[in-house]
């Protein structure tokens, strides 16, 4: 599946606002499911743009605008290659294909497993390991305790998909685990996160995708769903907003513990008085079946044998149009090593609201 996706995010100030320091994380990545074949970020002030990732290896562009502006727009183009089919599981076992993961309580026993994904077992900012979210996961390993951690994984996105009512408006970004289970309604990202919660509760490690559903035009927002680290497989995607596997349909912008660590904006500014938001995500399938070449050992986040689209190589250009500085990045990514000291400082002041959409697309 190709798809040309553009998201643009519009902020409008009813005071000038300056120091605008932001940061995007919008840049599809490329790994064994998909391929971004071109992206390219404008910026309305003219902006300078650095690019580079951060701890989790996700695509990171930093700017700012010292001087006063009334308004910050900030337009992603991407065109993309997803490997599955709309109807078929990105990830997990092919159709027909038996399920091959070993038994949940095995595999959460594994001290070695343990060890390597920690950081997606324990809780994290918006996922809290509480009681509530506790005693749902304990009623799911309960009900087949010998079951394997494939069809957990299932099972518990199918379950919190029942549990929970999509509702805009009810939630913030801010909304944790308990908050979400209280309420009994919320958008994408609180699905994700629930289901990241139970997942973490029976030992299976789990994070959080941000992305979007590339044929969706429309959109207020972007998508999210949850993925779990289940051998032999790796990393399996299920969107809990809609109960299914994540599919070809599915287009992966970034990964981390939670919402916190892969919002696709976040930023301070001063003055600005009140302000205003407004999110439009576009998606266009170009091609159901693109053309697709063996790739072997092709960049840092390829593996040997995979089927890729070769990116078109380009460089970092900035030019002025129509008042707005157009950053194209296409195929260009600036690795500075999977370091906690890769990503930058938040600037915090008593005046510097934070800007950062919400993620609450079905």
């Amino acid at each position: 599946m190709r798809y040309r996706i553009t998201h643009r995010t519009a902020y409008a100030y009813a005071d000038p606002a300056y120091e605008s320091f932001n940061e995007v994380r919008l840049r599809p990545v490329s790994d064994a499911s998909q391929v971004c074949l071109d992206f390219s970020l404008a910026i309305d002030p003219p902006a300078v743009v650095t690019a580079f990732r951060d701890y989790y290896g996700n695509a990171v562009h930093h700017f700012g605008v010292p001087y006063l502006h009334d308004h910050l727009t900030i337009e992603a183009t991407s065109e993309v290659v997803t490997f599955a089919a709309a109807d078929q599981p990105a990830t997990g076992p092919a159709a027909g294909e038996s399920d091959r993961s070993a038994p949940l309580a095995e595999l959460a026993a594994d001290p070695t497993l343990a060890e390597d994904q920690a950081e997606f077992l324990i809780p994290s900012t918006y996922v809290g390991l509480e009681g509530a979210s506790a005693e749902f996961a304990d009623a799911l390993v309960a009900a087949d305790p010998a079951g394997s951690a494939y069809g957990f994984f299932r099972r518990a996105g199918a379950a919190v998909h029942d549990r929970l009512e999509y509702r805009i408006g009810v939630t913030t970004v801010r909304s944790t685990v308990a908050d979400v289970l209280a309420g009994g309604s919320g958008v994408c990202q609180d699905f994700a996160h629930l289901l990241i919660a139970l997942c973490r509760h029976a030992g299976l490690p789990a994070r959080y995708v941000s992305g979007y559903l590339g044929d969706v035009a429309g959109s207020r927002a972007s998508h999210a769903w949850a993925e779990a680290f289940v051998p032999p497989y790796g990393w399996v995607g299920f969107d809990a907003t809609s109960g299914f596997p994540c599919t070809g349909r599915h287009v992966k912008i970034g990964v981390g513990r939670d919402y916190a660590d892969v919002a696709v904006v976040r930023g301070t500014y001063r003055g600005g008085g009140t302000a205003s938001l407004d999110v439009e995500v576009n998606g266009i399938l170009l091609d159901a079946m693109p053309t697709l070449v063996s790739g072997h050992g092709i960049g840092r986040d390829r593996e040997r044998g995979e089927l890729v689209q070769f990116q078109r190589i380009g460089t970092l250009k900035q030019f002025q149009r129509l008042g707005a500085m157009t950053q194209s990045m296409a195929s260009m990514v600036q690795t500075m090593g999977r370091s906690p000291f890769d990503v930058p400082p938040q600037l915090e002041a008593p005046d510097a609201p934070r800007q950062q959409p919400q993620q609450q697309q079905q």
